[in-house]
Formats: C-alpha cells, structure tokens, sequence
C-alpha cells in the first residue's frame, strides 16, 4: 500500500531517471505545482537526454547528472521514477527506509487527470492495440488522445487535455509496478508470457505487475480480459465487471475460476459482440463520459437503430465485420482487434462505427509492417517483436519461403520453443544478428537446426536479399530487445527500411 500524499503538500520532488517519462514528469512539476521544488536526477553523468538539460534549467528544473547520493533525499516530500529505474535503485530502497512516497510517472500524471482512462496492458500487442483504439475512437467523431509506455509520456498530456476527450494509454510492467490509487475506467489485458526476465526475478512478479492495472477498479469500471489465455485467467483483483474475449464462439462456455462466457468473439471468420452483455458491463463507464460523447452514441444509435447487423437467434450476439476484411496480419492481430471492439462497444460506439474504424487502420509502424517489395520478395518490418511469443505470433502471418532475421540483447527469456517453429516449413532461412546470436544458435544447435551468423543487420539484409527467391518474405522479427546496437527498436526499424529501401531492383 503506498504512502498517502497530497499534490498541494509537495514542496520539494525528485524525479529519478532523466529518460521521456521522467522529462515529462519534471516538465509537468514545473507548469502544474509552480510553488514545487523540482530536481530531475539521472546517475549517468552523460545520459541520452542530457542535452536537453540546459533548457530543463532554464525553465525551473534543477537538474542532477551522475549522482545518487543519498542527499539527493534531504527535504524530498516525493520520488516519481522512471520505469527504465529498477526497484533495486539505491535512491529508492532508502526512499522507502525514510519512509519517502515513490510513485511511478503514470502515477503522478494521473493526479491530474480527471478524464475516463482506458488502460492496456499485456506482453504483446499493446502498441497496436492502443493505436487501433485511437483510430477507431477519432475516425467515429469522438476525441480520444493516446499516450504511456510508447509515443508520448501520459505526464506530458496534465493540463493539455479538454474535458470532452478520453485517454487511451499503453502500460507495461515496469509503469504498473509503482501504481498507487492509479484507476482506468476500463482496463485491457491482452495476453501473459515469458517477457522482462532480465529486471523481474520471475515471471510470477512479472504477471503480478500486469495484474495490477485492475487492482484499484470499482463496481462501475470495466476489466477486459483475453478467455484463451490461461494465465490472464487467474483471479483478477478489484472490484469491476469483467467483459472476455475470445477466439471460440459465445456459446462456448469455459471455467475461469468462474463460469466465464466471452461477450466477444469469433465465429465463422466473422467477429460478433453480444450488446445486451456489454451495454450491462459497461453501464457504470458510459454514464461517466463526456456528454459530447453520450450525443455521438444517441445519434448513432438513432442512425443505426438497433441492429448492428445480422441477430444471431442462437445467442443474441450481433455481426461486427468480417475479420478477412481488416487490414492486419497474423493471428495475434485478432485478438488485438477483439480486445478494441470490447472496449469500443462499452465506450458508447455503434458496431458500424467499431468495424469501419478497424477496417480503415493503417497499422503500426515496426509491427509487421510491410516495407516494400522488390525483386518479388516482399520485406516485413517487426522491430517491435522484442520477445520471443512476439516472433512465434509474427511467424503465423506467413505460411512459406521465411528468410527470418534473430537477435538483439536477450531479455532472459528461452529460445529453444522459436528454434523448434522456425526450424518449420514456413522459415527457409534464419539470420543472426547481435548479442544474443550465440545463444540462440545453440538452441538452434540443440534440434539440428542451421544458422547464418550475420553479426548486424546491414550484413544481414544483404544476406537475405541475396538468397530469397520470388515469393519468399524477408522479415525482421528479432525476439530480442535493441539496446546492444541500437537506442530503441523504432531505430532499428528505421535502419531495416533503410536497407531495404536500397536494395535495387534486378536489371537496373
């Protein structure tokens, strides 16, 4: 339970880590707390951000480079951390000794958030998730503004947001960690596996940190939760009612703890929702939204009627759109497009505004994202596939002719089950790349698999462009995360479609 505080109490705060969030946070301090000391720290003496420092004085922020004394405590009335800060922080084990308050950047820009919040989380698919949210909400009329763990810090949104807008924020384990009373309206778990095992001690820590974007839910918010995997349905804390989603049909009950039935879902390639079931869940959280919004859904709901298309008499559910229609590649885009239509619907959206939003979404940048095609080989962006369920989901997008790029800095996780499914049919060729190639070469060693050893990615594309044939697919899907060669994952995409980019055609 973390220790109660005031804004208006805070005299003297230090943000630890001199990352976007913390930037963001400090920045946020500075405007919205104008009688609040602010010191923005960062042990690096050198850190990334470090040119923006002198700007940071220059508006009020005392900064701190390449210290972690203890002094930097003396005073604080509160310590809001960056997620890249680990729990094991020096500042922050005698912060908790001194009995000083730590939130987490999310934390403290919700103080000043009185919007509805739809938060998501899981290993995968937040990013396209949330963007796909944002498209379909903005593309039906309403105002929506997306932020958290990738894009924009949710601390830079305090102040800057109207009342008639929601706030749909991506959240990882490393910004759940250090909630407090932090509370989205509705709350989204995609999917739990091996991820993050480089900074949690287990993967039990690491799914007790993704379970607590429901802890503080009440009776009137909405929790969103994905039936097919197992281990989202353990028990979920707080108190809000519980709306699943699934691959398998609505009238396809399953224990989950409870007898849980999904209230959206497929069948037959065509995703349907029951309404009756999500107007029921979500009744507390559409009476809370902006009365623009309460207006846009009267008025689609006079334009619509009631019928959202096709009634089935089997289960009263209601036909969304014909999931072969949505733009989005692989298996696990499914799952991600159930999880928006849910929270869509609770959020007042009529089924025609949802399935025109999905069809209409251009994708994410980095997430299977088609690059070009050349030479009759077509090139796939997935820089952001950092883990190695990231990979396997990417590689159900493709049935042959795989010339697969691997590695990066590991994250702890095993690569024994990805050697096995791309040693498949479907992947004709495996490049490694980075820190982590040795280790993936030996769980490849371990089933007779063959690798190419590449070393960095521009080694890498030559490689694949030189040995893929008409009709075969190059893609990045490295299951590893980036830092070893690069700032982020978005720097190595960038670099892929670079590459790829000058590959020149065959007779020019």
């Amino acid at each position: 339970m973390g220790i109660a505080v005031d804004l208006e109490d805070i005299g003297h705060l230090l943000v630890l880590g001199m990352a976007r969030s913390g930037i963001a946070a400090a920045r946020t301090a500075r405007r919205l707390l104008p009688g609040t000391r602010v010191v923005l720290a960062d042990r690096q003496s050198e850190p990334k951000a470090a040119a923006e420092a002198s700007g940071l004085e220059a508006a009020g922020i005392q900064v701190e480079l390449g210290r972690e004394d203890m002094a930097l405590l003396d005073g604080c009335d509160l310590v809001v951390k960056s997620p890249g800060v680990p729990q094991e922080n020096p500042l922050l084990l005698e912060a908790r000794v001194r009995a000083i308050p730590v939130w987490g950047e999310v934390e403290f820009a919700s103080r000043f958030l009185s919007n509805t919040i739809v938060g998501v989380t899981g290993t995968n698919g937040k990013t396209t998730t949330v963007e796909l949210l944002g498209h379909i909400i903005n593309a039906s009329g309403r105002s929506c503004r997306v932020a958290g763990n990738v894009g924009l810090a949710l601390s830079s949104l305090a102040g800057d947001v109207t009342a008639e807008e929601i706030i749909v924020v991506e959240l990882s384990s490393f910004q759940l960690e250090d909630i407090v009373e932090f509370r989205p309206g509705a709350a989204i778990l995609l999917n739990l596996t091996e991820d993050h095992l480089d900074r949690h001690p287990d993967l039990e820590e690491y799914f007790a940190a993704k379970m607590r974007i429901f802890e503080n839910q009440r009776a009137e918010d909405v929790s969103i939760i994905n039936l097919d995997d197992p281990r989202c349905r353990r028990t979920v804390p707080g108190h809000a009612a519980r709306v699943w989603f699934s691959r398998r049909a609505g009238d396809d009950k399953r224990e989950a703890g409870e007898t849980a039935e999904p209230l959206v879902f497929i069948r037959d390639g065509v995703i349907r929702a029951n309404l009756h079931g999500l107007d029921t869940a979500s009744a507390g959280v559409r009476e809370r939204l902006p009365q623009a919004w309460k207006k846009a859904s009267a008025a689609a709901s006079g334009r619509n009627g009631n019928s959202g298309g096709e009634v089935s008499g089997e289960t009263g559910s209601r036909e969304i759109l014909d999931w072969r229609e949505a733009g989005l590649k692989g298996e696990h885009n499914l799952d991600n497009c159930l999880a928006a239509t849910a929270a869509c619907l609770c959020l007042g959206l009529s089924p025609e505004e949802v399935a025109a939003g999905i069809g209409s979404f251009p994708g994410v940048p980095h997430r299977l994202q088609e690059v070009r095609e050349v030479n009759g080989v077509t090139y796939y962006n997935d820089s952001k596939a950092t883990n190695v369920d990231a990979t396997l989901k990417a590689l159900t997008a493709f049935r042959r002719g795989v010339h697969l790029i691997l590695g990066g800095r590991s994250k702890g996780c095993d690569f024994d089950g990805l050697a096995r499914e791309a040693s498949s049919a479907s992947v004709s060729e495996v490049i490694l790349i980075g820190e982590a190639a040795n280790d993936i070469a030996a769980s490849f060693d371990l089933i007779g698999g063959e690798v190419v050893m590449a070393g960095d990615l521009g080694k890498a594309v030559r490689i694949a462009a030189e040995n893929a044939e008409p009709g075969d697919t190059v893609l990045l899907s490295p299951a590893c995360a980036s830092f070893d060669q690069y700032e982020n994952y978005e720097q190595r995409g960038e670099h892929f479609v670079e590459l790829v980019n000058k590959i020149k055609a065959r007779g020019t």
